[in-house]
């Protein structure tokens, strides 16, 4: 390979792995921006101008999580912070940090955080 094309082979290189990065960055923009409201794969993709399927690649080859398990654990962590800093109902926690009911909130919590909402908040006061 010639010094120029060796040269123009990494800056296309370069390019490529440039673009994936930066189209998670927006994705999670997006997902930071309207986590608590409904979120669907269609709707990231379409923030950021992609298909669904590059949008879940893209996000998983950079993140190593798919965008909807991002967005759980996101919820989850902003729930947390409601949960440690304020007075609020379970049922009002659960809708601001974007889960469609409290019964859902508490099943994904308990998965992903090891302990009841009421354990955390005990613990945390």
């Amino acid at each position: 390979m010639t010094l120029i094309a060796e040269i123009k082979f990494q800056e296309q290189h370069q390019q490529l792995t440039v673009i994936p990065r930066e189209r998670s960055k927006n994705i999670l923009a997006y997902l930071h921006k309207h986590y608590a409201e409904k979120v669907t794969i269609n709707d990231s993709a379409t923030a950021v101008n992609i298909s669904p399927k590059e949008c879940i690649r893209s996000f998983k080859k950079n993140i190593h999580q798919t965008p909807i398990e991002y967005l759980l654990n996101y919820r989850v962590e902003q729930a947390k912070k409601l949960l440690r800093h304020s007075e609020l109902s379970i049922t009002d926690i659960a809708l601001r940090a974007g889960f469609s009911t409290s019964a859902y909130f508490s099943k994904i919590f308990k998965e992903r955080v090891g302990m009841t909402l009421r354990e955390y908040r005990q613990r945390q006061g």
